[in-house]
């Protein structure tokens, strides 16, 4: 219970609060209850059951019991669910067999000087001048077009240092053709 007290003073409340409280105290009569203070009850509104509850009102159609399945209903209902599902995996693994399998790309074997049918020596030559080429171009602004051939022809590598000496025969040949003009 909640008891809120209004006045224009703090005199006014404390007479009101010490009215209520004499009412409270001293046994209470009809003329008591009528001379005590009216008080506003707070709250979120109005009564829901206003008096009447839920059994004060019959029902008009009674609610019907339903029916207790029985076991032999029971494992029916299991085998039709576990059939549902093996049809849902049945049709999956068809749809499974039927997609080709996608084959994998044969991948070529590094190349090697000997492969290339070079001279270590020239390869080492080759390597030294793409390097000088690529560190100018990347100078002049080429960056991107730098950082293009190192991962075509180097398996994606960042740096020089990450290439291998073979793989600078084809970055040496697109230099060659115009890979950074």
């Amino acid at each position: 219970m909640k008891i809120s007290f209004e006045g224009k003073t703090l005199q006014d409340i404390f007479k009101e609060m010490n009215s209520v409280l004499t009412a409270v105290t001293k046994e209470i009569t009809a003329e008591d209850l009528v001379a005590a203070p009216t008080v506003k009850a707070q709250g979120p509104g109005p009564d829901p059951f206003n008096g009447a509850g839920p059994v004060d009102k019959p029902v008009n159609n009674p609610v019907e019991k339903t029916k207790q399945r029985t076991a032999k209903q029971l494992e029916n209902d299991e085998r039709l669910r576990e059939r549902a599902l093996a049809k849902q995996a049945e049709k999956k693994a068809a749809k499974v067999a039927k997609a080709p399998a996608p084959e994998p790309k044969p991948v070529p074997p590094p190349a090697t000087a000997e492969s290339l049918g070079l001279d270590p020596a020239e390869v080492v030559k080759v390597r030294q001048k793409t390097i000088e080429d690529l560190q100018s171009a990347y100078a002049n602004g080429f960056q991107k077009e730098v950082f293009e051939l190192l991962s075509r022809f180097g398996n994606g590598a960042k740096s020089f240092r990450e290439l291998p000496p073979e793989s600078f025969v084809p970055i040496r040949e697109a230099i060659d053709n115009g890979a950074l003009t």
